[in-house]
């Protein structure tokens, strides 16, 4: 069986393409793992407000701290800028990402399975 090179070239770009795509899905579903595991951690401090409780401030270091009320967390919205948030807030920001992650997901989940098509005809 005997392959041009034209066939060989476009096999090996959609392999690439498809390489490319299989590690963003992994990328993409690594980081809605992440926000899952911070929305619970979200859930923990809000149903512990006003109780002691230990953060992790560092490897292996943990400081007691006690939320009272509707204290605001400080997040990182990037280029060294923080911006103080209810919890609510937070809480609101996370499945804001979550969601447009699961969209973006989709969308490589399609680029995949059109990649894929596309080799299957040209090995047939």
């Amino acid at each position: 069986y005997n392959m041009d090179s034209e066939k060989i070239e476009l096999l090996n770009s959609l392999n690439a393409r498809y390489e490319m795509f299989t590690e963003q899905f992994k990328l993409i579903e690594q980081q809605i793992s992440e926000l899952v595991l911070f929305d619970e951690e979200l859930k923990v401090i809000e149903s512990k407000k006003g109780e002691k409780m230990l953060v992790q401030i560092g490897k292996s270091v943990f400081a007691p701290i006690k939320i009272e009320g509707d204290e605001k967390l400080l997040v990182d919205v990037g280029a060294g800028y923080f911006v103080n948030k209810k919890l609510d807030e937070v809480k609101l920001v996370v499945s804001e990402q979550k969601n447009r992650l699961e969209s973006f997901k989709i969308q490589v989940s399609s680029e995949i399975g059109r990649v894929t098509e596309e080799l299957q005809r040209l090995v047939v």
